[in-house]
């Protein structure tokens, strides 16, 4: 860790997510908006170009697409399910406690298609900042210690006045308590699959 700096994880740290988006399974992330063929006898619009184009840059499927689209600051994240749905395309928004997100996703993404100006994302499909570097040094010090890091070693890391401590300033040390609190919160995110309560806000619960 301390010679790479790299991280187990499937993307590359060095682009920030503002360049390179990450693209979420909308079963999990209800700020995906889901297009499938509309049913028969339904009007319906064709997807513009700019779908298109975005489409042929991806190394997915043919029946499958997922992208994300930044116009005006704005980023749109998009499925598309099948071929047919290009040509007659309508929105699938399932009823598993998510749908005001969803719906409100939709909304944003039709104003775009019509050109109308955009509200920003929801709040609540959005990390505050400061639990955003929470999970950032979590996953630093998780990094770490599946490497063989010693938790004075991942304290060095997050905080260079570790260095200067001896072993009884380290053992009553702050530092040392918060990386035992980030390694609980990064194994339960990648053991226990609760980085999927990151991509699901707290209002959205799968229905029962």
């Amino acid at each position: 860790m301390l010679a790479t700096g790299g991280y187990p994880v499937p993307a590359e740290p060095e682009i920030p997510a503002w360049i390179e988006p990450a693209l979420w399974a909308p079963e999990f992330y209800p700020g995906v908006t889901v297009i499938v063929e509309a049913p028969t006898g339904f009007d319906s619009r064709r997807l513009p170009v700019i779908l298109f184009a975005s489409m042929a840059t991806e190394r997915q499927g043919l029946q499958s697409k997922s992208f994300a689209l930044h116009h005006d600051g704005n980023t749109y994240r998009v499925q598309i399910r099948d071929a047919k749905a290009r040509d007659r395309a309508a929105v699938l928004i399932p009823l598993d406690g998510g749908e005001e997100l969803r719906i409100a996703e939709v909304r944003r993404f039709i104003r775009y298609l019509s050109g109308m100006p955009v509200p920003p994302l929801s709040r609540a499909l959005g990390l505050p900042l400061y639990r955003a570097r929470f999970i950032a040094d979590a996953i630093c010090a998780y990094a770490g210690r599946r490497t063989g890091a010693s938790h004075r070693d991942i304290g060095v890391v997050l905080d260079p006045s570790v260095r200067h401590m001896n072993a009884r300033q380290w053992d009553t040390s702050s530092q040392r308590g918060r990386v035992g609190r980030l390694l609980r919160k990064a194994t339960r995110l990648a053991e226990e699959r609760e980085y999927l309560t990151l991509l699901r806000p707290a209002r959205f619960r799968l229905s029962r």
